[in-house]
């Protein structure tokens, strides 16, 4: 008996990957492409979740200044700065007053004298009010936040180098001395946040200033120019930058046209309100002038926003000193100290008046 075959038609060919019989998910390599695809579509959908954190609320950046009651002498007692004089002619009992006591010439002074310059917060001091009220208490601000430190935030940035003197604690030492002389629980570890960052805190709760420094050329992008826009003038933020050497100067004015294309830079004159209170100074310390002698300032609506020191600070602040004399050095953390201060003031006043704003 002859058993006739019949061949049936051959299926016709998939060719759509959504569907199981597809040819993308046959043959031998079937298993390796179903491991490929399903690897890339995890990852995917990882990425997507990771990305959308960025638009939560309560997965944005927050900083909080240090809860006290804002009262003057808890913040800030005295600051005295040491003056070393062989001959003294006049005492100026107040860097504001008409009053001068004359000394005779004849009568020769030869001591280490503490001239205090008492800083209290709600008082004019030259830099107008920068406190909260009167009376003791514990030190810190008003707008704070219970159980907070403060925290030195410095900026990283690509290329360049962010950390230039920051790594012979610089920023440590800084951080300290404001603590010492403040009476403000510090933190003595520092937070970095890039540039980028920058525009992710919440309103109101954003570092009131951040430092940037280096000593070499870097690069940035439009993004992150609009970030450190919105961290100035929307978030009332400061940027303290210092040039730690020659190349860091021309990227900084780059990244300040891009970020402030209204505002042009000046030179903050010696006898501006950011030199007088807590300390009274006669300007920022010369130190090295790797790009100029003199602060360059970007102000806006009346204030700082941006204080460029053109002679690295933060030599003057890492251990060593970088050389320069002990004098020099003081000078480096008093002027630290104010912008500091003053910064962290004027973002609770503002801060404190935000909040009553939000709850009308």
């Amino acid at each position: 008996m002859i058993r006739l075959l019949t061949v049936s038609p051959s299926s016709p060919r998939v060719w759509n990957p959504f569907h199981c019989d597809a040819v993308y998910w046959q043959g031998r390599h079937g298993r390796l492409h179903r491991f490929i695809t399903l690897s890339f579509l995890y990852h995917l959908t990882l990425a997507l979740l990771l990305t959308g954190t960025l638009f939560i609320p309560g997965c944005r950046k927050t900083y909080d200044l240090v809860k006290g009651t804002g009262k003057a002498n808890a913040t800030f007692k005295q600051m005295k700065v040491e003056v070393k004089k062989k001959k003294q002619k006049h005492i100026l009992v107040n860097p504001d007053s008409p009053i001068i006591f004359t000394v005779p010439e004849e009568v020769k002074l030869d001591l280490q004298e503490a001239t205090a310059n008492e800083y209290k917060a709600g008082q004019a001091d030259g830099a107008g009010q920068i406190g909260e009220g009167e009376g003791d208490g514990p030190a810190g601000y008003s707008s704070g936040r219970e159980g907070t430190r403060f925290i030195f935030v410095r900026v990283r940035y690509d290329g360049g180098n962010w950390d230039y003197n920051l790594h012979n604690n610089a920023d440590e030492n800084m951080t300290v001395e404001f603590g010492k002389r403040s009476h403000i629980p510090v933190s003595k570890t520092s937070q970095d946040v890039t540039l980028l960052a920058l525009g992710r805190y919440v309103k109101g709760r954003s570092p009131p200033v951040v430092f940037m420094v280096g000593s070499n050329g870097f690069r940035f992008d439009d993004r992150e120019a609009k970030a450190l826009r919105s961290y100035l003038l929307e978030n009332r933020g400061m940027l303290l930058a210092d040039n730690g050497g020659s190349g860091f100067h021309g990227s900084f004015l780059g990244l300040m046209r891009k970020t402030l294309p209204e505002v042009m830079p000046v030179e903050i004159s010696d006898d501006d309100p950011i030199y007088r209170a807590p300390y009274f100074l006669h300007g920022a310390p010369p130190l090295w002038a790797h790009s100029g002698t003199r602060p360059l300032g970007w102000k806006k609506d009346g204030r700082w926003i941006v204080f460029y020191h053109q002679g690295s600070l933060t030599d003057a602040w890492k251990d060593s000193h970088g050389g320069t004399t002990a004098e020099s050095a003081e000078q480096a953390y008093q002027l630290g100290v104010n912008i500091l201060a003053q910064a962290m003031s004027g973002y609770s006043e503002w801060k404190r008046a935000l909040d009553g704003k939000n709850k009308r």
